[in-house]
């Protein structure tokens, strides 16, 4: 079912969609099933709930369903190509984010202690992480890392050397600046984030 739809700038939309449903009522829910012939293929159930949720979702957010290819990368793309879209999922949960006009990042990821591991592969010296909700700034940090990933689509990215988030406290939802320096355009981004009970989220968009 739909748990979240919102604008969080003049042209992105980002939705979530909480995954109640059973593979069979998400089905019952498809109109054009020649445009989901692969979910067949698909072993695993949380997959199929995943992929048919996301279509679900574009269709909310678009207000018709829509066609998703993937390049390359397996980067989704709708076929007309009348919105940018990112997609994102994480137990439970599948995000979009929609834009008319530009490219934009998403991640949804679930909270963990498990992030702990993998500090110091994530975090560089230069930034900074609240020692008072240091669990939430780690995801936060981590999903809008994974959200520049997302974004920039490129091979050989390394998140301690190429990707980077600007200083900020986190609260339950507010902004902060992100920039990357693995490509040659080296984007400096605006991302929006929210944190829930179960999950956190960032949205970026690169600045003009």
């Amino acid at each position: 079912m739909l748990y979240l739809k919102e604008y969080i700038t003049e042209s992105t939309c980002i939705g979530i969609w909480k995954m109640d449903e059973s593979v069979e009522e998400l089905l019952s829910a498809i109109s054009h099933a020649e445009w989901i012939q692969n979910i067949y293929s698909i072993k695993s159930e949380t997959r199929i709930k995943e992929v048919l949720s996301a279509r679900l979702l574009i269709k909310e957010l678009a207000g018709e369903e829509k066609e998703v290819y993937y390049n390359d990368s397996g980067k989704p793309f709708l076929a007309d190509r009348s919105y940018h879209i990112s997609v994102s999922h994480t137990k439970g949960y599948v995000a979009v984010a929609f834009n008319a006009e530009k490219e934009i990042g998403l991640d949804i990821e679930l909270i963990s202690e498990k992030i702990r591991r993998v500090k110091s592969r994530l975090i560089s010296a230069s930034e900074y992480i609240d020692e008072n909700n240091d669990l939430i700034h780690l995801l936060l940090h981590w999903s809008a890392k994974e959200a520049m990933f997302k974004f920039i689509d490129v091979s050989g990215v390394n998140f301690l050397d190429h990707l980077f988030v600007g200083a900020f406290t986190p609260e339950q939802e507010g902004a902060f600046r992100a920039s990357e320096r693995r490509t040659n355009a080296k984007h400096e981004f605006h991302a929006f984030y929210r944190v829930e009970k179960d999950f956190v989220l960032v949205c970026l968009e690169a600045d003009d």
